[in-house]
Parts: C-alpha cells; structure tokens; sequence
C-alpha cells in the first residue's frame, strides 16, 4: 500500500533512510556506508521537506514500512530522491515497483513529462539501476554538497551526477 508520510511516520522514515542509506553492519546492495558517513537525513529535514511542496511516499506491507521515496514538482519535471527499500526487502523488484509508483504519482498530480534525480558519481551499480529504467545521465555534474548536512564523504572528490528521463521512455 502506498500512503503519503504525515507527522506520525517521520521518526520511521529517518530511521528507515539511514539504517537502508548508512548501516555499516547490514549493507543492502544501496547502502552508501562506505562512501559517506553520518546521518542520510534527520527528523527537523525530514519535516522542513514534508512541509515545503514535496512528498515522501511510503510503502507500506502489512502496515510495516519497507520504502519510501522523495517527490517533488521542480520547475517543469518532477524530481524523485531519497529512494530507499529496507535491505531485507531488496532484490525483490521492489525498488522498481516505487520508482514507477513514484513517476506515476508526479504524473497524476503535477501533469509532468520529465523526472530528474541526482546520484552519486561512484554509485555504478545504482546509476545502472536507473538507467535500465530510462534515466540518462546529463552533463552536470556537482560536488558532494557538504554543506546540506547529508552525511560527509570519505573522499573529498565525491561528486553528484544528475539524471533525466523523459516519460515517453520506458
């Protein structure tokens, strides 16, 4: 089931983020353990985001929540991050099943033909997830924004790649 997060799911979704994000002693095939450390996100970002123009879909499975996804309308496309499946439920399709959830949701509400995301440059085995999904990787290309207390990089040349997918691909 596929709801929007409210208040009450903030806590959940800061610790599903960074356990499925940054756990160094349970790493799903996406954690970024050993490329960044600290905190995915905190609850005072989680709620700022919830209360900006953007949502965090959940997914929950018998009322436990095993994903979320970040959406928001950014200018003409819909932006989608922070997509995270708990690793006991990765390599189950699942992933998939809420980015497509995700476009789907940015489409009905916002009418867009664009999405775009960011990822990090080493992420090879990610940027492959999502460009099996469509998604080509531009031109611009930006440092690890350290500032946006994220998490700090264990490399001091980590950069973000963006991406792009036009809805008329698959």
């Amino acid at each position: 089931m596929l709801v929007e997060a409210t208040e009450q799911h903030i806590n959940d979704v800061v610790e599903l983020v960074n356990f499925s994000y940054r756990n160094k002693d349970h790493q799903g095939w996406t954690s970024e353990a050993l490329i960044v450390e600290g905190d995915r996100i905190n609850a005072d970002q989680l709620q700022d985001l919830m209360n900006s123009d953007a949502a965090v879909l959940l997914l929950l499975q018998q009322k436990q929540l095993v994903g979320c996804v970040h959406v928001q309308k950014n200018e003409d496309a819909g932006y989608i991050g922070m997509l995270t499946i708990h690793p006991n439920f990765q390599n189950q399709g699942i992933g998939k099943q809420l980015l497509q959830a995700a476009e789907h949701y940015l489409i009905e509400k916002y009418s867009v033909s664009c999405f775009k995301m960011s990822v990090l440059s080493v992420r090879s085995e990610l940027l492959a997830f999502y460009q099996r999904r469509g998604y080509e990787v531009t031109s611009q290309v930006d440092d690890y924004p350290i500032h946006a207390n994220v998490g700090q990089p264990l490399s001091k040349d980590l950069t973000v790649l963006h991406l792009v997918k036009h809805e008329n691909r698959s």
